[in-house]
């Protein structure tokens, strides 16, 4: 890692890591009044469940805010709203707590936490779903499974839908049914004066606009409309190949995942064989090249089409079969266990030209370890038949996604860290964007990199207008002109 990047990085850690936990809490009396009207919790500094209850999913953050309000129901979220407007404490949301720069924690501000806000209604003939945003995304496909649908969601089932759905969604069914911000009918919604409203194609369009894409800036969601799709039985799994072949194996998947059906979606990773039952033990811990796929439609076809991607090379293992979809979340279970201190660098690419490959491969041979890994997916499909200004999600050109994955960083003598930076600053030249839902901490100038001007200046325009005084600003944050 460069000495700058490196500069960079510890200066946005500390931005949350340093400061002194005291209580931010002005009037007391206030606080008690906000205690009495809670049907949730109020939890604070030395309460039994203080420790627990501000964990958040990646461990290199350690923040330990004044009080966390664990709500009940909207109305919960309405008074714990005005209580950090009134008292100017810091404020931050937590649905799944998954967001990569800690920010559903803080240092002396208040936490609203959405984690038992986890009830779904279901109507499967009109294929509609109603969502609290403490749910995770296994906790909504297994619900969903008995009725044969789906929301096409991100591949990690720890996710909380709060977050995934205000940013994007890019997961297992993207091409063929888009992202899940595009199945949103309408969200339910606090604002910074602790109003309620409802936000809709036909109710207060242009906020609903921004809240695709636009994450938290503009509110804390309570609850998401959403549409349903078919989702039975896919076809899905992965093939592990020797790392050797790995130039080859890379070329021939970009063409083919490029071109093929929507019903495929795929991603590949650069990463070390898993200690499985399934990897020969003298190639556990290995280096190898995984092609992770997910076919939605016909099996007896999708048997054929993805045919081409279980012989690209020499298979160490393949375990590709039809599966609950629910059952794709298992795949990346043990990666997004909570509590390890997590480093992700992405980008997305128009394309996985041949010299972008072997950059891959070269840097990817130095770089993979049971820490570090690599995932490129290849997107497309429906997701890039939505207009582009839909939506304020302003990436869907893009055919690539690259990110690179660094686990445990912190306990070890950052060397793997130093080969994740060094092969992510490899692939720079290639980068055209960035997904806002894997940023970490990264600057305002990177939060202008996942959106085009045109898109950004809406989003201000929106902040100026629902949160002028950037109460909501632990997210990746669109800045009010009024607060510069």
């Amino acid at each position: 890692m460069s000495n700058q990047t490196e500069n960079t990085f510890n200066e946005n850690q500390s931005k949350h890591m340093t400061l002194e936990t005291k209580p931010a809490i002005k009037d007391q009396q206030a606080l008690t009044i906000l205690a009495v009207r809670l049907r949730g919790e109020l939890i604070l500094p030395g309460d039994p469940d203080y420790e627990a209850a501000r964990g958040i999913w990646n461990g290199t953050y350690d923040h330990h805010p004044a009080m966390i309000v664990r709500c009940a129901d909207m109305e919960d979220v309405q008074l714990a709203v005005k209580f950090a407007y009134e008292q100017g404490m810091p404020l931050s949301v937590r649905s799944g707590g998954h967001s990569l720069a800690g920010y559903g924690m803080n240092d002396v501000g208040l936490v609203i936490d959405l984690s038992r806000m986890k009830a779904i209604t279901v109507d499967p003939e009109k294929r509609i779903a109603r969502l609290e945003p403490g749910l995770t995304w296994s906790e909504v496909a297994n619900t969903l499974q008995p009725y044969g649908l789906a929301l096409s969601s991100g591949d990690t089932g720890t996710v909380g839908v709060g977050g995934l759905l205000l940013g994007g969604g890019i997961g297992w069914m993207v091409r063929k049914y888009g992202l899940t911000l595009d199945h949103l009918r309408a969200v339910e919604l606090v604002t910074v004066d602790g109003e309620f409203l409802r936000a809709s194609a036909d109710n207060n369009a242009e906020l609903f606009w921004g809240l695709r894409g636009g994450g938290g800036n503009f509110g804390v969601a309570t609850a998401f409309e959403v549409d349903l799709h078919p989702a039975g039985i896919v076809l899905g799994g992965a093939v592990f190949y020797e790392m050797a072949e790995a130039e080859a194996i890379l070329q021939e998947y970009a063409r083919y995942a490029l071109t093929a059906p929507d019903e495929l979606t795929t991603m590949a990773m650069l990463m070390a064989a898993p200690p499985a039952p399934f990897i020969p033990p003298a190639k556990q811990g290995q280096p190898v090249v995984v092609i992770f796929l997910c076919y939605t439609g016909d099996l007896a076809q999708g048997e054929q089409v993805i045919a081409p991607l279980q012989k690209l090379g020499t298979v160490v293992a393949d375990v590709i079969a039809p599966i609950p979809y629910p059952v794709m979340f298992a795949f990346t279970e043990e990666a997004s266990k909570p509590g390890f201190a997590q480093y992700v660098r992405s980008l997305f690419a128009q394309t996985l030209s041949d010299e972008a490959i072997q950059t891959l491969v070269k840097e990817g041979n130095r770089a993979i370890s049971p820490q570090t890994m690599v995932q490129i997916r290849i997107l497309g499909g429906a997701m890039s038949r939505v207009p582009v200004d839909a939506t304020a999600f302003a990436h869907r050109d893009k055919q690539v996604m690259i990110s690179v994955f660094d686990t445990e960083w912190q306990s070890g003598n950052g060397e793997h860290l130093a080969h994740a930076e060094q092969l992510w600053q490899a692939l720079s030249p290639y980068t055209e964007g960035v997904y806002i839902n894997f940023l970490m901490d990264e600057g305002e100038q990177r939060i202008h990199q996942a959106y085009s001007p045109a898109t950004y200046t809406r989003l201000v325009a929106l902040k100026n207008r629902y949160d002028p005084t950037n109460l909501f600003h632990l997210n990746q944050n669109i800045i009010p002109t009024l607060k510069r």
